[in-house]
């Protein structure tokens, strides 16, 4: 009993946006799964987007009996990073964890998680082991590397778990499904990035947590399953494009911009800027010019809003960085060759 009382609280934080219409009510197992934890002290904070279909109400009907649970509810949906942020605020844990509402929990997810994450205080972001909800023994993602190009290679992806990653090891970032990071470093880092609506949010804050000299780790005995694509399977193709192509490409060039020492700014930022005008070519030629329009919009607003994002930069650079890039491009950094930018091309975009 009493190692038991020196475990620290947990927040979790869920964000909702019609997760009772558009996700098949999974919010339904997402929570009853998390709820069921085994781990003794931890609150869920619920924040719904500002949804249509009664999800808050109906939450509130189904668990709000358990005094764990806070249901905070938007005045509007404000995406991932701000959504989320506004959960943070609520949250009176040492550690907040983002976790999907599509996504359901193994009983021991979080005690696994913690007793990595207190037994070394340099790992200040953790990501579950993420398996896809609809074949149980096939990854989403083991997390991701950062290639040269600034494009995010993910590790495992869609592979067979045949137990290659059953070990503890350095990731640049942690998927957003399930992405732990202690409410200490959170308040050294900063917040999600608030102009990001979704997409590479999680990045873009891993990365600040790599600058400020703290590591981002895989933790293999904590095991979270995920509806992939749930949450945007239901909305429409061409919204579906919007924030896939929009705001992935938008917050990606953001984030090197903010995050880049100033050499490799002006080496890798000018390359990324030429692959993406290659990307809107191909879709010229492909006969998808929306999707081409959406990309090049992307560039243009990083460079309408130069004058702000150089502001959160300067933040970066003087106030959280604390390592070299070099440091941690030999962590966590892939070449990530042409060949890979090509093949990421055809079968995602």
């Amino acid at each position: 009993m009493k190692e038991e009382k020196k475990l620290p609280l947990v927040s979790v934080v869920i964000l909702n946006y019609n997760g009772k219409k558009n996700l098949g009510n999974i919010i339904d197992h997402c929570l009853k799964s998390v709820l069921e934890s085994n781990y003794p002290h931890f609150e869920v904070v619920f924040v719904d987007n500002a949804s249509t279909d009664g999800s808050p109400s109906w939450v509130r009907q189904e668990f709000g009996h358990d005094p764990r649970l806070k249901v905070i509810v938007n005045s509007r949906n404000y995406g991932f990073s701000q959504g989320n942020n506004i959960g943070v605020k609520y949250a009176t844990g040492e550690y907040v964890v983002f976790l999907n509402n599509d996504t359901e929990v193994d009983p021991m997810w979080l005690r696994e998680l913690i007793k990595v994450m207190e037994a070394d205080p340099s790992i200040g972001v953790s990501q579950s082991k993420i398996l896809l909800m609809s074949e149980r023994n096939r990854f989403d993602v083991a997390g991701n590397y950062i290639s040269g190009y600034g494009f995010a290679i993910n590790r495992g992806a869609r592979m067979i778990d045949h137990g290659q990653f059953d070990f503890v090891d350095e990731i640049f970032s942690a998927k957003g499904a399930a992405l732990t990071i202690r409410r200490k470093v959170l308040d050294e880092v900063d917040l999600f990035d608030p102009r990001f609506f979704a997409y590479f949010e999680e990045a873009d804050l891993c990365w600040r947590v790599w600058l400020k000299g703290y590591r981002v780790v895989f933790v293999p005995w904590s095991i979270v399953y995920h509806a992939w694509g749930g949450t945007t399977s239901k909305v429409a193709p061409l919204q579906q494009r919007k924030i896939l192509l929009y705001h992935g490409f938008k917050n990606r060039i953001n984030t090197l911009i903010k995050n880049l020492g100033i050499r490799n700014l002006f080496e890798i930022v000018p390359k990324h800027i030429i692959l993406c005008c290659g990307i809107i070519l191909y879709f010229t030629l492909k006969r998808r010019p929306i999707d081409g329009f959406l990309i090049a919009k992307a560039i243009l607003w990083n460079l309408t809003n130069l004058k702000n994002t150089w502001r959160k930069r300067n933040v970066v650079q003087y106030q959280i960085r604390t390592v070299p890039d070099e440091y941690i491009m030999s962590r966590v950094g892939r070449k990530g060759n042409i060949s890979y930018f090509i093949n990421l091309l055809l079968n995602v975009y």
